[in-house]
């Protein structure tokens, strides 16, 4: 992985801040090399079920967009992408702390690009492993 220039990573981060369903959530974004991106949400009341876990509807979305922006990081800004294909595993609960998905491109192709997504809850300094997924995404012209 390389390091991203300051004007791409400024550029992400704008793009990130227009995502609408990102900035209710209250989620951040952490990119500085390519092809890996760290997005995280705080356990907001209206982002757990009734039992305090977070829903599963949440997990899926942080896992999607981070796979996202750890795509565009690979490519020239002018560069968007949809999501194929969507394949998440649920480990165990998630509750507790921020909900953070770590992504990172496996294959970054002329067509197609997959990236691998794990989730974690950090609760107290501790790092437990809610979900992971795996998505494919298809590389469009802007």
């Amino acid at each position: 992985m390389t390091r991203l220039s300051t004007e791409k990573k400024k550029k992400i981060e704008e793009s990130f801040i227009r995502q609408k369903l990102m900035m209710a959530y209250g989620a951040q974004i952490d990119i500085s090399q390519t092809g890996s991106v760290t997005v995280r949400v705080p356990p907001k009341d209206f982002l757990l079920r009734t039992s305090g876990i977070f829903h599963g509807g949440v997990i899926a979305a942080l896992a999607d967009t981070a796979a996202g922006y750890a795509a565009v990081s690979c490519f020239p800004m002018d560069v968007r992408f949809l999501t194929v294909e969507f394949k998440i595993n649920f480990l165990q609960k998630a509750k507790g702390g921020w909900l953070v998905a770590e992504a990172n491109v496996v294959k970054a192709g002329n067509t197609l690009t997959v990236a691998g997504v794990d989730l974690f809850v950090l609760t107290e300094g501790m790092k437990t492993k809610v979900a992971t997924a795996l998505v494919t995404l298809i590389k469009q012209k802007a």
